[in-house]
This record gives C-alpha cells, structure tokens and sequence, in this order.
C-alpha cells in the first residue's frame, strides 16, 4: 500500500482516540497514506469537553468503511457497526454474549494517549476547528508548541525507550481511587459503584502490600484525589510532582517493574501500553479482554490478588534474567505490534 486515500469523519477529538489519529499521522507522512482529514459542522458545534467525546471515528481506506472503537466497555456500538465494514474494538470481548460480536468485529489492540512527534497539522486542524469550550485555546497551544517550550506533549519519542537491566529493580504502581458516589458527567449506577468498590480495593491491598514488602524499593500510592483524600489518606502520595504527566513518565522509566490494574469495564488500563511503549516488565491484574500477540508470562506476569501480585513481583525481582527477557519481548511488542503506525497497519491489513 502506497499514498492510498484515506478519508478520516474526524466527528471527535477524544483523548482515547488521539493514538490512533497519531498512527494516521505517521503513516501520511510516511507516503503510506494520503490523509484527508474532514471535520463536520456538528462537530465544528460542539461544547462537549474532549474528555467524554465519542471514542468512535470512522474513515473510508481502500474502498472500505472502516471503525474504530476505543471505548473502555466491551458492548458494541450498533449504530456505528451498521456503518461500516469492518469495527476495530479496544475493549474487545466476545464472552460479554453481545449479539453484535461477529466475524466484522476484530480486536483493535493496547490503547493509550500519545501524539505524533513534531507539528501535526491534522492535529491543529481538529482543535481549531472542534472546540467551544474553555479548553480550546489550551489544546491549540499544545498542537502549536510541538517544541514543548509551553506545554508537555506526551509524544511517541516521550513514550519510548529500550530495555535496561539494572541490578536494584525499582517497583512502581500509581493508581487512582474510583468515586463510587459521583461523576463528573453520568450518574454512577448500582453495577457501576459495585466495580469501582471492588476496583478501589484491590488497588489498596495492593499499594499496602507492596509497601510493606519492598520498602524503599517501591513507589507508589494513590493519586490525591478528593475521594482518595477522604476515604484512605494514608495511601494517598504525598510527592504529588510524580503525577504531573512529564514526571510520570520520567518516573516510569527509572522504574524496572511497573504494576497494571484492570480499568473501568474490564478494560486494559492506558498504563498498560505505556509500559510496554517503555520496554518495562510487567505484573498485571487478569483481563478478559483480547491483544493480538500479548501473551502472559512472556509480556507480563498475571495476578488477581494483592498476595499474588506480590510473589509475581518477588520472581521478577530476584530473577534478572527473567525480567530483562520480559523487557526485552515487550520492547520487540512495542516495535511490531504497538508503535501507532504500525498499529494501525496491522488493522488495515486484516481487511484489505
């Protein structure tokens, strides 16, 4: 495939979709693609926050209608089904017994925030043209300053190294506590409060244990969220620098062992693809959800217990070998299977 067009319905500019819009970003400037970004006068309209935008887009590549869904639920938009040819699905789960998992159902891959590296002049076109909110102006800066003199852009060179081996492995797990009252756009139902309980309290036991086991090994605690303040401040990290995205990522990459928790949904959090994009070993909470590719105990070692998650790290920890090949073959996933340009290429190639 060379320079073939590709018509992208840019209808959101959603956070969990910018890594898919930077993979098409790659491949255009790499003469693969022939990009051509069109943004509607609905969307043009919009007041909705790019933080709960549809994470749905649609574009038209080789004669083929073409979707991708990177919600964090595994249910399978109809509407946006019956529109194309072929539906990309983040959350892919075929045992959810939906009705709509079919053979034009496939599994999109890891998902996680990052842009093209340098001026992306899709990328200024969809916030010059999207926004009606109060972010606007802060997302066009952030598309013009591609030298980040003003504003960190968590980029596909930011979001990048190779394997390291180090004889003190460091441990790292930051996480957040769902409200399980509250949300800031929907009303949290009975199902919904019930998941976020359950989430919150393994990502504590887990904090705790971890903790207490590896000392000053470790890193980690709860982001200081007013929840998180309120119903377990003694977890809550007290160097709140290190949630800052720029320190975060710094932070990740002096760390060997990073932790992964189940997301909203059964999702695969962002966390997940951002280590691997880092060349980490990996401990990670069981998930349902199907990666093409991503294989437990060669990409990261599974748990479903904060014990378990411990003696999983503990392995790691005293088995370097191990871990640098952990590294090693997530650094190799990242090169094949997740850099955005050849995410995308590997979708396009199941269909066309």
């Amino acid at each position: 495939m060379r320079n073939a067009k590709c018509i992208v319905y840019a209808d959101s500019n959603s956070n969990h979709l910018q890594q898919v819009y930077t993979g098409l970003t790659m491949l255009h400037r790499q003469g693969v693609l022939n990009v051509d970004m069109r943004v509607s006068k609905e969307a043009r309209k919009t007041k909705t926050p790019f933080s709960v935008q549809s994470n749905i887009l649609h574009l038209e590549l080789e004669r083929k209608k073409l979707c991708f869904d990177t919600s964090d639920s595994a249910l399978i938009d109809s509407e946006a089904l019956e529109r194309c040819d072929f539906l990309f699905k983040r959350s892919f789960n075929p045992n959810s017994d939906q009705a709509n998992y079919s053979k034009y159902v496939l599994p999109y891959g890891l998902n996680y925030l990052v842009y093209a590296d340098g001026f992306d002049r899709f990328a200024f076109k969809r916030c010059a043209l999207f926004y009606h909110t109060k972010d606007w102006k802060k997302e066009l800066i952030k598309q013009a300053d591609f030298l980040g003199k003003l504003h960190y852009k968590v980029s596909t060179s930011a979001l990048y190294s190779r394997p390291v081996l180090r004889d003190n492995p460091k441990i790292l797990f930051l996480a957040r506590l769902w409200d399980t009252h509250t949300d800031s756009f929907f009303t949290v139902t009975e199902e919904q409060r019930l998941q976020r309980e359950q989430i919150n309290k393994q990502r504590v036991e887990c904090i705790a244990m971890l903790q207490e086991t590896f000392k000053d090994k470790f890193t980690g605690g709860l982001i200081a969220t007013d929840f998180a303040l309120k119903e377990k401040p003694k977890f809550v990290l007290k160097n709140t620098d290190l949630t800052s995205k720029k320190n975060y990522i710094n932070t990740v990459k002096s760390h060997d062992i990073c932790i992964a928790s189940t997301g909203l949904h059964g999702s695969i959090g962002w966390k997940f693809g951002e280590y691997i994009a880092m060349s980490k070993a990996i401990v990670s909470e069981k998930n349902e959800n199907t990666v093409r590719g991503l294989e437990p105990n060669i990409h990261f070692q599974e748990f479903d217990s904060a014990t378990d998650c411990v003696e999983r790290v503990k392995g790691l920890v005293e088995h370097r070998d191990d871990r640098f090949e952990m590294m090693k073959q997530n650094h190799l996933f990242y090169e094949s299977h997740l850099r955005p340009d050849k995410l995308l290429m590997r979708c396009f190639r199941q269909v066309l």
